[in-house]
């Protein structure tokens, strides 16, 4: 692939790589690293983290539909997280079951570690591949990116709503 990087390669060369690159991503997001508490955490734990942090009393139905994501995937990493101490569910008052989430002292202070974090920590790739690539390549690379997310969330979507019926029937 290194002779193909320079833009002339084949749409087998470019699934693969956009293969190895999910890949890759996927396991940087899993890997557990300490965001400045001393404990140790994944990147999809810290960002969850933050979206609950930025948005207090938010549902887990809410955060499903902010990430594009199921109910049961969120609610197994909020669960983690209460577990962890990190957030605390409250029920709202006179709406049943419905249940706010808000960060625990111990998930407000690692919210704003991880913030820290990312900014002297996440710049620096960023910061790498601006000089390597320059402003225009680089905003241009993240219009494709979300361009390509909402099209494969479109398409994602569609899915889960037949999924779902074939519960509701069921």
């Amino acid at each position: 692939m290194a002779e193909n990087q320079k833009g002339n390669c084949t749409s087998y060369d470019r699934a693969d790589l956009l293969i190895d690159f999910v890949s890759t991503y996927y396991d940087h997001m899993n890997t557990v690293r300490d965001y400045g508490t001393g404990e140790k955490f994944t990147m999809t734990e810290v960002h969850m983290v933050s979206r609950i942090g930025d948005n207090p009393g938010i549902t887990v139905t809410e955060l499903a539909r902010q990430g594009k994501r199921t109910k049961g995937a969120i609610s197994q990493i909020v669960k983690k997280l209460e577990e962890k101490g990190l957030v605390v569910k409250e029920k709202q008052a006179g709406y049943g079951c419905r249940t706010l989430l808000f960060l625990s002292p111990k998930g407000r202070e690692l919210n704003e570690c991880h913030k820290r974090f990312d900014r002297e920590q996440g710049g620096v790739v960023y910061g790498q591949l601006l000089q390597e690539q320059g402003e225009e390549a680089m905003q241009r690379f993240f219009q494709v990116m979300a361009s390509w997310y909402e099209k494969l969330s479109l398409q994602r979507r569609p899915k889960k709503e037949e999924e779902q019926g074939k519960k509701e029937i069921g």
